[in-house]
């Protein structure tokens, strides 16, 4: 049976929350389910989103149950009324938005506990855009009504920028923006520490303990206000396009016990292996031996378990390493404790440190460089930088879900990945960076009791199990990242695995599409190329090719950069399960070309074999 282009494209047929485009005389917004998304004056974005998302104790997210809505407009306002429950009918909720030609937006939120619950957060998000904000004059109103003038973070911040805010007032481009908050004590933190590429003012400051009980009967009221208007005109100078070069990563595979496929394609530069000392099993090093002799190289992630001395654990892991005929030219050890999340002033693990981890790897490891970093996100590295004349390298990873599952929402997070990856760049100074496991899903959940669990393959937050890994999607943000990555100057960059939830090839031993992607950018390695060079698409692009991808929901039409290539896409997905496809896929290319949704084109000499 042939597959739907949803599935191609997301691996689920799920369908989306439905969408609808309002344009109320010089304001524009897209409703989407009961998240506002973009919302724009005179085609200038100023509001990213405004959404009521509910956290559970590990901050996932529960899914709206029974939403219905109604829907009042007129030629210049709209009136959004809808009605929900979630956590299994334990909360009732009413979200209203009313919006006006004029500039104006009102929210309001009621929650009702039908039955005690714990949350670690229930009410308001407003996601501030990056571009047009970043670095840019923020005027603050606190809830005593004391004003401060600061600004929106330039470097991600790693902890939150402003607290107590009962008001903001700024300026994007040409337009005013000024917002009010009522009912909870607000604060922001910078979301592009998880790749979100926007500024999050947020309820229920995280001083404040959770979780934290929604008892029976008890209502939450909070609102929401925002006046937009022109501003006064300003001088603006034009910003030069860069049409810097640079020189490609090496294309890794994330690896730990049952990831990895001894017996099938390879399309690499390295494994990059995540173990737990004094609990690696034999048939762990076994398969990865097996897997590394195609060619492959080693690099060694190590967890060590509370209790753990590094030095001991980090000589004997050595040298079963030796034995199996494995010699990792990578190796960052930290310890378990650091898996997990804390703010920049808490308290943070006693025990043995990074430094003292990375001061046992080089003893143990003579040959090979030393890692500093982190083991999750960009987050943690941020929070704790480490000593800057400690190791080779430095090293964290990402994901895309972390605090939204839509499509658009993954996809947005292409754009804060170039300021993440090169803040990490500054953190590194003269030492490399080499990133970890970039990826939609989840690997580890910093930030509560575990991953949630996904066995209906749904778009989900905080689960490793993202059914877009098996799509195109998957491929088109391979493509992005690694690109975003090149940007940086990153020496190397996981973006899959052999097998598993992160898998290029299924349980078959079929491709899917993100395999065609790494086998490509692998082709390249250490190439110098040009990052993004097509209006409206990702990738790069050298002398004799381009890998691009339209890492959107929109269908792009742009020259076609060479003659010759392909198109990774629902029309060629059959075929592209061959881990073979792409040796014989090259075809002539006419002179424009029309990439639909997440779709990747392998142009010139990026067509070809592994």
């Amino acid at each position: 049976m042939a597959l739907d282009d949803d599935i191609i494209r997301f691996g689920t047929s799920e369908p989306g929350a439905p969408r609808r485009d309002v344009a109320l005389g010089p304001m524009q917004f897209r409703l989407e389910g009961g998240t506002l998304r973009r919302l724009s004056w005179r085609g200038t974005e100023v509001v990213r989103g405004l959404s009521a998302p509910l956290r559970d104790e590990s901050w996932g997210t529960w899914s709206e149950e029974n939403a219905s809505e109604e829907i009042e407009e007129g030629p210049d306002r709209l009136r959004l009324t809808r009605r929900f429950t979630a956590a299994g009918g334990a909360l009732a909720g009413l979200l209203e938005i009313e919006a006006e030609a004029a500039g104006l937006v009102r929210a309001s939120l009621t929650l009702t506990g039908v039955r005690d619950m714990m949350v670690n957060r229930a009410g308001f998000c407003l996601l501030h855009p990056v571009e047009g904000v970043a670095g840019r004059p923020l005027r603050v109103t606190h809830s005593d009504g004391r004003p401060e003038d600061t600004a929106f973070p330039e470097p991600i911040s790693p902890a939150q920028p402003v607290f107590d805010i009962m008001a903001l007032a700024h300026r994007v481009g040409p337009v005013d923006v000024a917002i009010e908050f009522e009912g909870e004590v607000f604060e922001m933190e910078d979301q592009r520490n998880w790749t979100d590429a926007s500024y999050k003012t947020y309820c229920r400051p995280l001083s404040r303990p959770k979780p934290y009980r929604i008892a029976e009967g008890e209502t939450v009221t909070q609102r929401i206000t925002i006046r937009l208007g022109d501003a006064a005109p300003q001088d603006a100078s034009a910003v030069p396009v860069s049409e810097m070069q640079v020189r490609m990563p090496d294309v890794l595979l994330a690896a730990e016990a049952g990831w990895m496929a001894p017996d099938l394609p390879f399309p690499a530069r390295g494994l990059l292996l995540r173990l737990r000392a004094g609990q690696e099993e034999d048939a762990t090093l076994e398969e990865a031996a097996r897997t590394l002799a195609r060619g492959g190289l080693l690099d060694l992630e190590v967890v060590l378990p509370e209790g753990t001395e590094p030095g001991a654990a980090m000589d004997a892991l050595a040298l079963r390493l030796a034995r199996a005929g494995l010699f990792p030219r990578h190796v960052i050890a930290l310890p378990e404790a650091f898996l997990k999340s804390y703010q920049p002033d808490a308290e943070w693990p006693g025990g043995p440190s990074p430094e003292a981890c990375a001061e046992a790897v080089s003893h143990a490891f003579p040959e090979a460089r030393v890692g500093l970093g982190m083991l999750t996100n960009f987050t943690e590295l941020n929070r704790r930088p480490g000593v800057d004349s400690v190791g080779h390298y430095v090293t964290h990873g990402t994901s895309a879900i972390v605090h939204a599952a839509d499509d658009a929402s993954v996809l947005e997070t292409l754009e804060a990945l170039p300021q993440v990856f090169a803040d990490a760049r500054r953190i590194a100074g003269a030492r490399g960076l080499r990133l970890g496991l970039v990826s939609i899903g989840m690997r580890s959940n910093p930030y509560g009791a575990g991953l949630s669990p996904n066995p209906n393959g749904t778009r989900r937050t905080m689960t490793s199990q993202d059914p877009r890994q098996k799509g195109l999607l998957a491929a088109a943000y391979a493509v992005a990242a690694c690109a975003a990555a090149a940007q940086a100057g990153a020496e190397a960059v996981a973006l899959a695995a052999p097998v598993g939830p992160f898998g290029i090839l299924g349980s078959q031993g079929e491709a899917r599409p993100i395999f065609h992607a790494l086998a490509a950018l692998n082709g390249v390695a250490e190439r110098v190329v040009r990052v993004d060079p097509v209006a409206g698409l990702r990738g790069v692009a050298w002398e004799s090719g381009a890998i691009l991808a339209n890492a959107g929901l929109s269908p792009v039409t742009a020259p076609a950069p060479f003659p010759v290539g392909t198109i990774l896409s629902p029309a060629t997905a059959e075929a592209a399960r061959d881990p073979g496809w792409l040796a014989g896929a090259a075809g002539p290319l006419p002179e424009s070309l029309m990439l639909g949704p997440c779709e990747v084109l392998f142009a010139g000499d990026a067509a070809q074999s592994l």
